[in-house]
């Protein structure tokens, strides 16, 4: 007889224990079900409080740039007159909150109001 070496018996894997699943009951899904609608109703209202604030703080910088405008109007500046300055000069009031610079400038005649805002935002008014 040969002597040929016989292959080694490897070792079983060991079985890893699976445990139950566990059973969802009606009361939890309902739960669940109810925290995630709390969650979306969450971030639609926040978004929505969001977009209200900005919208009012454009509305009172447009408001602003309007009275600008007009008072600058009324002044009756010359067809051939070319010229900047601040809101401030053209209306003394304070500027709006957000709101960081105003500038007019008469091209011509015609008037024209840009407002720096917080965020990089801009609103332009007139011609």
């Amino acid at each position: 007889m040969s002597k040929r070496a016989r292959p080694k018996k490897q070792p079983a894997a060991p079985t890893v224990a699976r445990p139950e699943l566990r059973e969802v009951t009606p009361a939890q899904r309902s739960r669940s079900l109810r925290t995630f609608f709390w969650i979306l109703l969450a971030f639609v209202v926040g978004i929505g409080v969001i977009v209200a604030t900005l919208a009012v703080q454009g509305r009172a910088a447009r408001d602003y740039g309007t009275q600008v405008l007009q008072a600058v109007r009324a002044t009756n500046p010359a067809e051939n007159a070319s010229y900047s300055l601040k809101c401030i000069t053209a209306l003394p009031q304070p500027l709006p909150r957000g709101i960081l610079d105003c500038d007019v400038t008469v091209d011509r005649g015609k008037v024209s109001v840009v407002l720096q805002a917080e965020g990089d935002r801009q609103y332009r008014l007139g011609q």
